[in-house]
């Protein structure tokens, strides 16, 4: 059985009104500086989106105020004969790092968004040319949020307005098939209404013995499926921040906001031998995850409040773990648990009178690719619920672990003995997508090698994927 996803049509369809999604909340949103002179788009727009805003009952403040959900500002793109990447202006300092003092603000603002007007279509572009595009954006003004309004700034005709992350995201709204105000501002609020926890993390030295740490077989196994996820294309090398913009840039950026380079994607796999789910370590430490160290795997063993805990283990100085581990550590701990023992190969499988109690999801990995089309007799494609996560949320906020939360509740395979796949997978809205891997009779003795067996056209190949795409909805 071949499909694209299955028949949730209940779920599939966006609500009108994003009021009745279960996070919706009221956002404060403030205006940072006003359009810029003689931008027609830019000036045309600010009213309607302040009163699309007022209209779903968000409180405008329209003078510089950090006290805020959402920070709206504006770039200037000359419109000239160059190249647009060429055209995009670079900033002495970042945003980011000026804006307080510029602007008098007593706290900075939960988030930042500028608007550049352009005349180019992200829509008709390349989905990693768009990703570059933003990200050398990002860069130069310094926000990790930018809004392209294609449109021609003379006459204040709005083409399309593309809304773009970090991650990689860029949905486009065209003026021709839709309301791009009430869209835009939609993408926004949703974005606002989630809150950054994948940065916040506790070290607790030596929880995990030396001896523990030297015999356990599941940081190999991470390495070695960063290794083949590298030669699937699921993995791109990690990129620097001096990529996009001058060395006088990127060294401020080094030196006073401790950002150098980032990567796409993490693996995951719980360890029965310590109790703890290694994760992959964050990319902002100069780890490259397809050749990790074995001090690049970063031991998980429980929370305080929203802070992850990390297991360091026993004469071990630990990176950072990847942003959406607090996703995957909620998401383990919401599952169903199953029991597991060793077999006479010394690998854990499941064993419904195993010694020990396990989560149901073995493991995992997160990748920034698009899926063409998937066979659900091996793999169960949860599908998109849009009623209530209809638009995207960044990597390492509470929604995004919300989200992982909800498919997993869905799933057939994951809380029924009788479905005997192994595999579930579902969309990460904007940028890619998650795929587990079940503890039941039948899983590779190698931890995800029997999921990458998903992806590789040379074995299973029940996931065609392709990294030039994703969908944008």
């Amino acid at each position: 059985m071949i499909t694209t996803a299955p028949d949730f049509t209940d779920l599939r369809n966006p609500p009108a009104d994003l009021r009745k999604t279960p996070w919706f909340a009221p956002r404060t949103i403030s205006i940072l500086n006003p359009p810029v002179a003689g931008d027609k788009v830019q000036e045309n727009l600010l009213p309607k989106l302040i009163e699309a805003f007022r209209e779903q009952g968000h409180t405008v403040l329209e003078e510089p105020n950090g006290n805020v959900n959402l920070m709206l500002g504006f770039y200037d793109v000359p419109d000239t004969d160059e190249p647009l990447v060429d055209r995009i202006p670079e900033r002495q300092l970042p945003l980011v790092l000026t804006m307080m003092r510029d602007y008098k603000l007593a706290r900075r603002p939960e988030n930042v968004v500028l608007f550049l007007t352009i005349r180019e279509r992200p829509s008709e572009m390349k989905h990693k040319q768009v990703i570059e595009l933003s990200r050398t954006a990002m860069a130069r003004a310094g926000s990790p949020k930018i809004v392209f309004l294609s449109g021609d700034r003379n006459t204040g005709e709005l083409w399309e307005t593309t809304y773009t992350t970090m991650e990689g995201g860029h949905p486009s709204d065209k003026a021709e098939e839709r309301d791009v105000v009430t869209m835009l501002r939609d993408r926004l609020v949703a974005m606002s209404c989630a809150r950054d926890v994948g940065a916040d993390y506790i070290v607790k030295e030596n929880k995990i013995s030396k001896e523990q740490w030297e015999t356990t077989r599941t940081p190999e196994a991470l390495i070695a499926a960063g290794n083949r996820m590298d030669k699937l294309n699921l993995l791109p090398a990690p990129k620097n921040v001096g990529e996009y913009v001058s060395q006088e840039l990127g060294n401020i950026y080094h030196r006073y906001l401790n950002m150098k380079g980032f990567s796409e994607g993490m693996l995951f796999i719980f360890d029965p031998d310590t109790d703890t789910l290694m994760v992959t370590a964050s990319g902002s430490w100069n780890v490259d995850k397809r050749a990790l160290k074995r001090d690049e795997v970063v031991p998980i063993g429980g929370m305080d409040g929203h802070k992850i805990l990390v297991f360091a283990p026993e004469g071990v100085k630990t990176k950072g773990p990847s942003v959406e581990a607090v996703e995957m550590y909620t998401l383990l701990m919401s599952v169903p648990k199953t029991r597991v023992s060793k077999n006479a190969n010394g690998v854990w499988v499941a064993d419904p009178q195993g010694e020990k109690e396990v989560p149901m999801i073995r493991g995992g990995i997160h990748t920034h690719v698009g899926v063409v089309r998937i066979d659900q007799d091996w793999v169960e494609d949860m599908g998109l619920n849009r009623r209530d996560y209809p638009y995207g949320f960044g990597c390492g906020t509470d929604l995004m672990k919300q989200l992982a939360q909800d498919a997993a509740a869905r799933s057939n395979a994951i809380h029924d003995p009788n479905d005997e796949r192994l595999y579930v997978r579902w969309q990460m809205l904007y940028h890619g997508e998650t795929v587990v891997e079940l503890w039941k009779p039948g899983a590779s003795d190698q931890p995800l090698q029997g999921l990458l067996d998903m992806y590789d056209p040379q074995r299973v190949g029940a996931i065609e994927y392709t990294f030039d795409h994703i969908d944008q909805p």
